[in-house]
């Protein structure tokens, strides 16, 4: 789908959830940004709204939109809910539709079904708006994008105190530095913590410091991500404790040399217009989950960045081997290159 320089005024990840409290939902919504457990969370919201548990096998339908023709999706978008009010359909990845496949929804969109909600979700930063700006109702649009550094904490609070829970602030701050800005990994954090304090409500900075896996946290596979993030600090403090570990510099940087292959790869892969997941998994041999982060990372490096990194890293590999310089010292160095820093 392309995009345009238009811009589209659409709901935050807040906005949106003041928004289905009402009750009143549009038939069409399109949920765009990086982040898939909000998009997921206002997906659960919606159905809870819009179907009858006891009907929810009749009036529900996920597809994808590299798996299912478009007119099957609108065929069932028309057809009539089963003994409710609404029929629920989502498509998602609807970046991977074709264009013929895009004009077929905007067609729809002129002639949108009352008795249907469909639910529209993309990985992308935004969405043309060709798809929303010949629509016969209103067509939400949501902005699910990646929370910046220092909002998470509020997050992890309006998180917990949706389940009556509160952390002390240094509590917030120590499990953020300890998993990372990545919602599904806090949620899975926060349901430990939660299960482990059981009955008490109130969590303490000693709590975390107990239960939290932090080792998990910091295992080479953490640091290649960290790098293909550009994320300096978190990049360093994981390389220290790799080291205090005993964890061998050499075996670090075959795992980064795998990691710069793939990015390299995928980047390659977006010059040929290979923009799906499906695409992608074909050309890095890589699971659906994994070549999720790696599309992501890959657009922080140009294809001269990446190649160069190579260089870089037969480098460092020739030092760690001659015993020119301590390890730290190599991977330090090595760090500050592959960053760009």
């Amino acid at each position: 789908m392309a995009e345009t320089k238009d811009k589209i005024k659409s709901l935050s990840y807040n906005d949106a959830l003041v928004h289905l409290k009402k009750g009143v939902l549009s038939p069409v919504y399109i949920i765009f940004g990086e982040e898939k457990y909000l998009q997921d969370d206002l997906i659960d919201r919606i159905i809870k709204i819009s179907i009858n548990p006891a009907m929810k096998d009749f009036n529900l339908d996920i597809f994808y939109a590299s798996e299912t023709d478009v007119e099957k999706i609108i065929n069932v978008a028309r057809s009539f809910p089963m003994m409710d009010e609404r029929r629920v359909i989502i498509v998602k990845d609807i970046q991977d539709f074709k264009a013929t496949e895009s004009k077929h929804l905007t067609n729809y969109f002129q002639n949108i079904s009352r008795s249907s909600c469909m639910v529209l979700t993309t990985n992308q930063k935004k969405i043309s708006v060709r798809l929303t700006n010949q629509a016969s109702a209103p067509v939400v649009t949501i902005d699910c994008r990646m929370f910046y550094e220092n909002e998470i904490p509020g997050w992890i609070e309006n998180y917990l105190k949706a389940k009556n829970l509160e952390m002390e602030m240094q509590a917030i701050y120590l499990i953020q530095a300890q998993v990372g800005n990545s919602l599904f990994s806090l949620v899975n954090e926060l349901e430990k913590v939660q299960i482990n304090i059981h009955p008490r409500s109130k969590i303490t900075l000693a709590d975390i410091q107990n239960i939290t896996s932090v080792s998990k946290q910091f295992n080479v596979f953490e640091l290649c991500n960290a790098v293909g993030d550009k994320n300096f600090s978190r990049t360093i403090a994981i390389l220290n404790k790799l080291l205090q570990q005993g964890e061998s510099a050499t075996g670090m940087i075959v795992q980064l040399t795998r990691h710069f292959v793939h990015l390299l790869k995928i980047n390659e892969g977006f010059r040929q217009g290979k923009r799906s997941v499906n695409d992608l998994m074909k050309v890095t041999g890589l699971t659906y989950y994994f070549v999720n982060d790696m599309m992501r990372q890959a657009k922080n490096f140009s294809i001269e960045q990446l190649r160069n990194s190579f260089e870089f890293l037969a480098e460092a590999d020739l030092h760690l081997k001659t015993g020119y310089q301590k390890p730290d010292m190599v991977m330090e160095l090595l760090l500050v290159k592959l960053i760009n820093r």
